[in-house]
């Protein structure tokens, strides 16, 4: 039988009457705050995980980079509450929807009810009798449960294979999956699916229903299945709630992956640092290995042209951005582009601003970008951005200061000329508030964000500046600039530098006292507000946190 929730087609002809999947009565509360239309409201007062991971668009940055198009027909493999089916209907030009639970699909239809193109299959996918072909099938967190649903000696390789048979001649299979080899869970982290520590390491034993696999054996089992053209992206933190993707073709530096604290469905004990381990395993090549999760594309002949996205949704809407690095023909670019209409505005600004920005630093190469559309495109240069750079001193915080004051004296220290005294103005007070330090130096135009990990360290010595965001035609102290600089810096390395010298320390022998950190400290936050909203409203994670601890063994 179908029925029809706005323009969503529901269909439950394969629905056995039980919703064998759930995550209990908050299903019906979300259900409830989806025919209100209170999803944004809600998820930015609750602080529970369901409502975090099936009401928050930051599920979409796994896939909002895909070059699905509107010739392309999806199948939506376990499509639960619907976060991945309203980008799938922006994207393509069909999607179909397979779910167990009725409750999951009604609340997917209404918080998608203004989508055209959709239809929700209410059922077992065994039992579903498909009548097409399909450009695109997803398999969304859903993989892991074949011994539940699939019937043979191998569900894994089954469900797949009765995947395969419902493809176009090119199409393909995208899978999310959680690496058992992962780190978190060599870090306290307890498998999400059996709720126990170590349980993925341990191979499984005891569990019988769900299983996840290294990638050595997912390229195993897909290659079994016929699947020789497939493509590997690392969805960081994972790929439940990605803000950046990399690739075999870009992957990350060293002092790049930092995820300390951002347990959000269960409480955690870390058993070592993540960040001086993911140092060391970006440092020999083997994060492919231990990536939290995977992004698996199978089948096709055409080779996906993002190589890394970064997502930037937790801003009011005139600043959500995303940063793609795209490979085209052997030659890549990075691509800025706005996550909704409102900040289309924001990205075009870009342009203008890096000509304005152009010469302010004189030792420093502006990388000269393009508009194409509503994209701003900027050539991507090979070398090592400057926060990776320093690395090589996180040890010896004598010459890892040394470097960064050689770096500043040589790069981010403006001809004395060009300096001004700072006044206030009505922009600066909007973005800043009445915060500034007295006798502050200023320049015409202003580069906040011109941060150690904004500027790239090029094979022929060079250095260049790639991000022109927030630049600012107003004065605004300089030394703020180089606090939020060394404020980063320091946080990105301070594992390895506090037992050495502390921020206050650090930060004096670049000349900032403790009163002009404060000074700047509230600076930040006010800037924090412009960018995020009153109060950082739509840093709402911040709400979901769980309690980490760190183990601290000692033998004796």
């Amino acid at each position: 039988m179908q029925e029809k929730i706005g323009n969503i087609v529901i269909d439950d002809s394969f629905y056995s009457g039980d919703d064998l999947y759930t995550d209990g009565s908050i299903e019906d509360r979300i259900l409830e705050i989806c025919k209100s239309g209170k999803e944004k409201e809600v998820l930015h007062m609750s602080n529970e995980w369901p409502i975090l991971y099936h009401l928050s668009d930051i599920r979409e940055n796994l896939l909002e980079w895909y070059p699905f198009t509107k010739q392309d027909d999806v199948l939506e493999i376990g499509s639960g509450c619907g976060a991945m089916t309203g980008l799938l209907s922006k994207k393509a030009g069909s999607v179909t929807c397979v779910e167990l639970s009725r409750k999951r699909s009604l609340i997917n239809a209404y918080r998608n009810r203004d989508c055209n193109n959709v239809t929700i299959l209410i059922g077992n996918f065994e039992d579903i009798k498909l009548q097409c072909r399909y450009d695109y099938i997803t398999l969304i967190g859903v993989w892991e449960y074949s011994g539940l649903y699939i019937q043979g000696a191998n569900p894994y390789l089954a469900m797949i294979e009765k995947l395969k048979t419902f493809l176009k001649p090119q199409g393909k299979i995208i899978i999310a999956i959680e690496n058992k080899m992962g780190l978190k869970y060599w870090n306290g982290a307890p498998e999400d699916h059996t709720c126990r520590l170590y349980s993925g390491l341990n191979d499984y034993i005891g569990e019988k229903n769900v299983r996840t696999f290294s990638r050595q054996e997912i390229m195993a089992l897909l290659k079994e299945a016929g699947f020789e053209q497939l493509s590997f992206y690392y969805p960081m933190p994972d790929y439940k709630l990605p803000d950046t993707i990399y690739s075999d073709g870009m992957l990350p530096e060293t002092g790049e992956v930092r995820y300390y604290r951002s347990d959000y469905s269960t409480y955690r004990i870390y058993n070592f640092y993540d960040a001086t381990t993911y140092d060391q395993i970006c440092k020999d090549n083997m994060f492919p290995y231990f990536a939290n999760s995977f992004l698996v594309v199978c089948g096709g002949k055409q080779q996906e042209l993002c190589e890394f996205a970064k997502y930037c949704r937790e801003r009011r809407n005139q600043f959500r951005i995303s940063t793609e690095i795209r490979n085209v023909a052997g030659k890549k670019y990075v691509v800025k582009k706005a996550l909704c209409k409102e900040a289309i505005k924001h990205v075009l600004e870009m342009k203008r601003m890096e000509t304005k920005w152009n010469g302010i630093l004189s030792n420093v190469l502006c990388l000269e970008g393009r508009l194409e559309g509503d994209e701003y495109i900027l050539p991507y240069t090979e070398g090592i951005d400057l926060d990776a750079y320093f690395y090589t001193w996180r040890n010896d915080s004598e010459q890892f200061i040394k470097q960064v004051e050689k770096v500043i004296k040589e790069y981010l220290t403006p001809n004395e000329q060009d300096f001004m005294d700072f006044t206030v103005t009505r922009e600066y007070e909007e973005i800043f508030g009445d915060n500034y330090p007295p006798k502050a130096k200023s320049l015409r135009v202003t580069n906040v964000d011109c941060l150690f990990s904004n500027l790239r360290k090029m094979a022929d010595g060079r250095i260049c500046s790639f991000d022109y965001e927030w630049i600012f035609e107003f004065p605004v102290p300089y030394k703020f600039v180089l606090w939020r600089a060394l404020t980063q810096l320091y946080g990105k390395y301070m594992i390895y530098l506090k037992t050495q010298i502390s921020k206050n320390e650090f930060l004096a022998r670049f000349e900032i006292d403790t009163e002009s950190a404060a000074v700047f400290e509230k600076m930040n936050q006010k800037f924090s507000y412009y960018a995020h909203g009153e109060n950082d409203k739509e840093k709402y994670l911040v709400n979901y946190k769980k309690a980490a601890f760190m183990q601290d063994i000692r033998w004796v």
